[in-house]
């Protein structure tokens, strides 16, 4: 199968996109600084680019049948976050226009956007701290979630809290509602993210993932 994985060089993207080649899947990336990927390049194709860039992300997509996306705003750099609503109008257009329909994506536990949410300790800690150090990143988050819920698109936005290295715990929760860990491993929610390609349970569907 072939996919495109959007955001390839960042934390969780490194990960996902060595685990998308373990798995077999044939895959194109869109990366900024393609040198991050020197080690695995003969193994996927590249795109040097920005998601910023509408024309060098159709030559991402075109071709896959499924787009992930670990696309997320800096920490602690000031930015548009409309900028990443533009982005998400752009997505959807071109995979419209090409003919995919299944797009994942992470969004963050802290955003708003849900019906009858339940926010508990662990949400109101992390929404209060980004309030606090990072209020942006809410704001594009959840222009990306409106964007997307308004789109034709077979789409999962899987929010993760704060996202940890270390083992794995070897058990996810993923509600649409509830947040049971202020943390998820690194692991667990990029093999999360893969399962999503085949698995049709979180279509349309915005999963709050954390470890148990």
């Amino acid at each position: 199968m072939k996919i495109t994985i959007l955001g390839s060089t960042g934390f969780v993207g490194k990960v996902l996109i060595r685990k998308a080649i373990a798995a077999g899947y044939q895959i194109k990336t869109l990366a900024r600084n393609p040198d991050k990927l020197e080690d695995i390049k003969d193994k996927i194709e590249i795109i040097n680019g920005s998601v910023f860039e509408s024309s060098l992300v159709e030559a991402a997509i075109e071709g896959a049948e499924v787009v992930l996306s670990t696309i997320g705003p800096p920490t602690g750099k000031p930015f548009d976050p409309y900028q990443y609503e533009k982005a998400m109008k752009d997505i959807v257009r071109i995979m419209d226009k090409n003919g995919i329909k299944r797009y994942i994506h992470i969004g963050g536990a802290a955003h708003q956007g849900g019906e009858n949410e339940i926010w508990n300790f662990n949400r109101k800690f992390l929404r209060l701290f980004l309030n606090l150090f990072g209020k942006q990143i809410l704001v594009a988050k959840h222009l990306e979630w409106e964007v997307l819920k308004s789109s034709d698109l077979d789409w999962t936005l899987i929010r993760p809290p704060r996202i940890a290295k270390g083992p794995a715990t070897g058990s996810i929760s993923a509600d649409e509602k509830n947040l049971k860990n202020i943390k998820v491993n690194v692991e667990e929610l990029t093999d999360f993210i893969l399962q999503q390609i085949s698995s049709k349970e979180w279509i349309r569907k915005a999963p709050l993932i954390s470890s148990e």
